[in-house]
């Protein structure tokens, strides 16, 4: 796949991290290039020359997304990472395998610990699990007025992913509401993590196993729609092609995978004398084309979005984070620039709700789009 490379440039318009540092060392091309190279000679870079180029990639697949050959850079880089792992992948790897055991006690714990006591090792990971607090979260301005008869009677699957189910419960139970009113029967489906955040750290068996896990739990429950409210939780599923033994069920699965926006667009919102003058939505670097997050804010707030991010990364870079936060943090400090006037940041992703609320600046709130529901 490295070889099929053609050089042409047009993942370098994209690339965050290119775009935030100025060093094209570090932009896709580059590693495609090396990936190459050591496809034809293994002992062509050390050990540890191999182990960095694998840790300085985002995995925002926005250079995939453009390659007119289907160079897949961030799936190279988890091969390599795979192939070289470290103590940051092992550490990823634990936090993403005991979710349900680790990230509400941890998440409040990290707020606790003084900066001083912070080991350097930890402070990156402690950042994002700061990140994932619970709680109150925003203060709801956008009552519903009314229902749609769409999708009335349906029977679908939720896949809350990670952060809702184990932090942020606020969001799961606006997101049943909302299928509720839609009149959507939500069956009952015990699904896994989405495997993405493993399978960009390298530890791509692990990622296969909940890959496996989450398909058989569709199987199971005939094969239904399959409702998601976080982006990179959307891109991880749709992106589960190894697990199926035919490309038609394969495309069968992919096309029952629903953003929960998309599902809920044709819902009538009334906006709250509470609600701030002026917000922002950051555009996740995993959201469709279609982008029906941002297409649902920009219907129930109208004027008041003011600010948005095209083609900024929130910086959260999974694995990256740990091992280069300097890097990952001019990556966030561009987002914020493009975010600058908005007194409350909207997402759809999970990761990029976790990053920019551990990194706001002072008085500005971030939060999932579900946390301004009524």
């Amino acid at each position: 796949m490295a070889g099929d490379c053609i050089l042409c440039g047009k993942c370098l318009e994209v690339c965050p991290l290119l775009n935030a540092t100025g060093r094209e060392e570090l932009g896709p091309r580059a590693k495609a290039d090396l990936c190459a190279v050591l496809t034809a000679d293994k002992e062509a870079l050390s050990e540890a020359d191999a182990a960095k180029l694998a840790g300085l990639c985002l995995g925002c697949h926005r250079c995939k997304a453009v390659c007119s050959q289907g160079v897949d850079v961030p799936g190279l880089v988890a091969m390599l990472r795979a192939a070289h792992p470290d103590f940051r992948a092992w550490l990823w790897k634990q936090w993403l395998t005991h979710a349900r055991e680790l990230w509400a006690v941890s998440s409040s714990a990290a707020k606790l610990i003084p900066k001083k006591f912070q080991p350097e090792k930890f402070g990156p990971m402690l950042k994002m699990l700061a990140g994932l607090k619970g709680g109150p979260g925003l203060e709801p301005f956008l009552s519903i007025t009314s229902f749609p008869d769409t999708y009335r009677g349906e029977k679908m699957l939720l896949f809350a992913g990670c952060t809702a189910n184990y932090v942020q419960t606020r969001w799961l139970m606006t997101a049943l509401r909302l299928l509720d009113g839609l009149g959507v029967e939500v069956l009952s489906g015990d699904f896994q993590c989405c495997g993405g955040g493993l399978k960009g750290a390298g530890c791509l068996d692990e990622a296969r196993v909940m890959a496996e896990h989450n398909v058989a739990v569709w199987r199971a429950a005939g094969k239904p729609k399959v409702v998601v409210f976080c982006a990179s939780c959307r891109s991880s599923l749709e992106g589960y092609e190894e697990v199926f033994d035919s490309s038609d069920e394969a495309l069968e699965w992919q096309k029952n995978i629903f953003p929960l926006s998309g599902v809920a667009s044709e819902i009538g919102f009334v906006i709250s004398a509470n609600c701030p003058k002026t917000l922002g939505y950051h555009r996740p670097c995993h959201v469709d084309a279609a982008d029906s997050d941002c297409r649902l804010l920009q219907s129930a707030l109208r004027e008041r979005l003011v600010a948005e991010t095209k083609r900024e990364c929130c910086g959260f870079g999974g694995v990256m984070g740990l091992g280069a936060p300097g890097l990952t943090d001019q990556v966030n400090r561009r987002c914020w620039d493009r975010l600058g006037g908005a007194e409350i940041v909207l997402t759809g992703c999970s990761a990029c709700a976790s990053r920019l609320s551990a990194t706001a600046p002072q008085g500005v709130g971030v939060g999932h789009w579900l946390e301004i529901i009524r």
